[in-house]
């Protein structure tokens, strides 16, 4: 590999260490936590120097070798943990983000299209493993790197491994954008004046006319003169 997904994986390791930071943590700055597990992540790939010094990559010390292992991840990930404690770091969160970091490194690699196969339990076994499927480009290793190559691979590499950086270095705090929904206007209420109902007309009753029996009764009776 061209070791771009080596780094994205070790930022989002810190990433996911960073978040977890308490209150009575050793302060540190969030970019130093970044870089410091970006490094971590390359840790395997140490062993290439020892190929100069007259090693041989078919042993197991060679590149892809024992540098490579689960087993000596987790290792490195419990010394972690236990140190972490000592900085007031939560040393379940500082073992899984080192072992994300370091035990990537070989799985990674076991998905590269060439080279050697990894072997992933040593020291328990030292049977070497090579995924089924084979997709990432397997760029050249020293100064053969800077070639054109070269750079189509790291180019390639980055774009299989842009979701996992964008995560990583996403803004704590930082809300995805969506796309608003806006609910229908209400229609607006009727300011005009408003009809009362026309007024019912009392009824009219017709006056009745006065019988002559009635004028009689309102008439004095007569005396008489004897």
């Amino acid at each position: 590999m061209a070791s771009v997904g080596h780094l994205a994986v070790g930022l989002l390791a810190g990433r996911f260490h960073d978040d977890g930071r308490t209150p009575h943590a050793r302060p540190r700055s969030r970019t130093t936590t970044l870089v410091g597990f970006s490094l971590l992540a390359m840790l395997p790939d140490a062993d290439v120097f020892i190929t100069p010094l007259g090693s041989h990559d078919s042993i197991v010390c060679g590149h892809r070798g024992a540098s490579h292992s689960l087993l000596m991840a987790a290792s490195i990930a419990i010394a972690g943990g236990l140190l972490a404690r000592r900085y007031g770091w939560s040393g379940i969160r500082t073992m899984l983000a080192v072992m994300l970091a370091i035990g990537s490194h070989g799985l990674l690699d076991a998905l590269g299209e060439g080279g050697r196969a990894i072997p992933l339990f040593w020291p328990l076994s030292e049977h070497r493993f090579r995924a089924p499927w084979q997709f990432l480009p397997d760029a050249p290793r020293g100064l053969k790197f800077i070639s054109w190559h070269g750079l189509v691979d790291a180019v390639l590499e980055f774009v299989y491994f842009l979701p996992v950086i964008i995560l990583a270095l996403w803004p704590r705090g930082a809300v995805v954008p969506r796309l608003a929904v806006v609910p229908a206007a209400a229609p607006e209420p009727n300011t005009g004046p408003v009809a009362l109902p026309a007024p019912v007309p009392a009824p009219v009753v017709a006056a009745r006319p006065e019988t002559d029996l009635e004028s009689d009764r309102e008439k004095p009776p007569l005396r008489s003169l004897g």
